[in-house]
Parts: C-alpha cells; structure tokens; sequence
C-alpha cells in the first residue's frame, strides 16, 4: 500500500499483489478483474495500482459502471 497526498487530499492505493494477497487470488484472476472493468485499477510503469475507495467499492459488489483500467 502507498499513500499520494494531492494538495489536501490524501489517497491511499494498493498494489494489485496487496489485491491478491487480500481476497487470496490468483495473479491472472485479479488481472481478470481489472481487465473486465469490474475492478478500476491504473497501470503506472510496471505496477497495477487500486485506490482504497474504488477497491472498498468492488467489496461493496458497486459496479464502477465504466471501465477505466487505464494500460
């Protein structure tokens, strides 16, 4: 997990390995997951990140209603 401050707001993302090792799946399911779009995640350099409140949605089963996995 890492945290980005933007001026005054304060975002706190997950690596799609925190992902994986916090609903216990697999590398190619969580990339499913965000492949489908049913999971928002960005691709920034090597790493697939998820913000805390697009993750706490997915749990929540909230469809993001677009598919915004960025690559």
């Amino acid at each position: 997990m890492r945290t980005i401050w933007l001026g005054s707001k304060i975002i706190q993302q997950y690596s799609l390995k925190d992902i994986q090792e916090k609903l216990q799946i697999s590398k190619v399911t969580a990339l499913r997951l965000v492949g489908s779009g049913k999971l928002r995640a960005q691709k920034i350099g090597r790493k697939w990140w998820v913000n805390e409140e697009d993750f706490i949605a997915f749990l929540e089963g909230k469809n993001t209603g677009s598919k915004e996995s960025e690559k």
